[in-house]
């Protein structure tokens, strides 16, 4: 017996101070779980989050009887029948709760970070993270410098022998996240992106506002309607609006907001803007009957008046004098055509501008002079081109992105660098303005002036050739800038599917001026 005794006793001497057994106990008697990943942020312009701003709460729970019974009283029925297996096992496990309630003997609840929220500004810019990544947007385009920026919520929780969780132990919580606030700056201004949003929503079911700050280019405010909720993607999956859908920039046929750039075209080529033209509603090119608004006439006409009352003859003959070679260089030196960089990894859709072989044909030249036929662009660029004459005649490309920061929100990238160059020249830039400005005080643009902030705009209705339960289908546009005498903003609206432009985007416009004079 004392021999046996003695090596039993030999034995445990040996497994208590041999490293090897000392390693395997400590691994068997710990439990790591994660609260949290997260990734770095994306910031706006003045270091307000846009992602990963939000914040859940998760319960630690050690499994018992006594702790299901607790639970069973605390939690909604769905949440306790969804942990009941877990509930019954032997391993400590988290699950997301609603409030603190729960919290108890077994149960712990921690506030750790979360990506999105309900409430997020610039749902489709941002973007989307899945699984596996960036998905959309500024997530994806710059996904491997956020995925680089990776951080974890952990707790490390002690077991008992058999693995059973123990209640009360002391636990270790390890915490990387702040190496999460390195990210992407952004140029948007979460004020001005909210005036964007909330404006849109209460006139608009699907379409998008761009916000530009005209001297630098930068894009303020950009949404898309309708939104969605990122942290329940699935509910919007089969919805026929397509909500995942950035509108902002995407292409769109255009209309008569693109006549300001056939104007320019005709001006930089010696047209004389007070020629007039004879508008008797209609004209006819070969076998094809073209005209204005339900084939009004306007009467005589000089670009002023044809500008205010977008009147399309008159562009149909201006176009001829001008030729479409000298439209599409205009249309090219103002960016369209050719995708809008938002910054070094992101960009719009390029749209399209027909040849100008194409444009040879003359039905096709009487298109494009009021924005219709092979001729598509994107709200980007046509807030771009609205800011380069408000600017003057010099164009900037629109941007989005700032720059990478470090931890501190500091830029440590080289900034993005935006297209610049003259589109045309001073004078033009400000016939353009003054025909524009009169088209809200009694043209076409008239529903998006205001007696608070003076602006000048041009609007657009758009035709699809797309027929809807008997209806055809139009893209409204209006699109302007604010003030007029010193002009600040530029604000482009669409309302897919709209009546008219001033009737279905202006409202949106109008309100957008004249909350944002209360910044200026």
């Amino acid at each position: 017996m004392l021999a046996v005794c003695a090596a039993l006793i030999g034995r445990i001497i040996v497994i208590d101070t041999h490293e090897d057994y000392i390693a395997a106990a400590e691994n068997h008697s710990t439990y790591k779980l994660t609260l949290a990943t997260t990734r770095g942020k994306i910031y706006d312009r003045n270091g307000v989050a846009l992602a990963g701003e939000a914040s859940s709460l998760k319960a630690l729970i050690i499994p018992s009887s006594k702790t299901a019974a607790e639970l069973m009283g605390k939690l909604p029925i769905e949440k306790y029948n969804s942990i009941t297996q877990q509930l019954k096992g032997k391993y400590p496990f988290v699950t997301e709760v609603e409030d603190g309630s729960c919290e108890g003997e077994g149960v712990t609840v921690y506030r750790v970070p979360k990506r999105y929220s309900y409430h997020s500004l610039a749902v489709h810019l941002v973007g989307l993270c899945g699984k596996n990544g960036g998905e959309s947007g500024i997530e994806r385009a710059y996904d491997e410098w956020l995925s680089d920026a990776a951080g974890e919520l952990s707790v490390t929780c002690r077991v008992s022998a058999s693995g059973r969780s123990l209640d009360g132990a002391d636990r270790e919580i390890d915490d990387t996240t702040p190496v999460s606030n390195r990210g992407v700056m952004l140029t948007i201004d979460s004020n001005i992106q909210n005036i964007a949003e909330t404006s849109a929503k209460k006139y608009l079911e699907c379409g998008a506002v761009i916000v530009i700050e005209i001297d630098s280019g930068e894009i303020a405010a950009m949404a898309s309607l309708p939104s969605y909720n990122r942290n329940d993607v699935a509910s919007v999956l089969n919805d026929s609006r397509s909500p995942l859908i950035n509108r902002a920039v995407a292409t769109y046929n255009a209309g008569s907001v693109f006549k300001p750039v056939v104007a320019a075209a005709a001006l930089e080529n010696g047209f004389d803007p007070e020629s007039e033209y004879e508008c008797t509603g209609t004209v006819t090119i070969g076998d094809t009957t073209m005209g204005c608004i339900r084939h009004t006439s306007h009467g005589t006409e000089n670009l002023e008046k044809a500008i205010s009352h977008s009147c399309n003859t008159f562009f149909i003959n201006m176009s001829r004098e001008t030729g479409g070679s000298a439209i599409l260089e205009m249309a090219e030196k103002l960016g369209f055509g050719q995708a809008t960089r938002l910054g070094t990894h992101y960009s719009s859709s390029k749209g399209t501008l027909p040849s100008a072989a194409v444009l040879k044909n003359p039905a096709e030249l009487a298109n494009l002079s009021f924005g219709q036929g092979k001729l598509t662009v994107t709200p980007i660029q046509v807030a771009g081109m609205m800011a380069a004459i408000a600017r003057g005649g010099e164009y900037i490309e629109p941007y989005a992105v700032i720059g990478l920061t470090d931890e501190k929100k500091n830029i440590i990238s080289q900034p993005f660098s935006p297209e610049k160059h003259r589109a045309m020249s001073k004078a033009t830039a400000h016939i353009l303005s003054s025909c524009m400005r009169t088209a809200v005080l009694e043209g076409t643009a008239k529903a998006g002036a205001s007696d608070k902030i003076t602006s000048a705009a041009k609007t657009g209705t758009a035709e699809t050739g797309i027929i809807k339960n008997g209806r055809r289908i139009n893209q409204a546009w209006y699109a302007g800038f604010f003030p007029y005498e010193s002009p600040r903003y530029v604000c482009v609206v669409l309302a897919e599917n709209g009546t008219s432009g001033g009737g279905s985007a202006g409202p949106v416009f109008k309100e957008i001026a004249e909350r944002m004079s209360l910044l200026l």
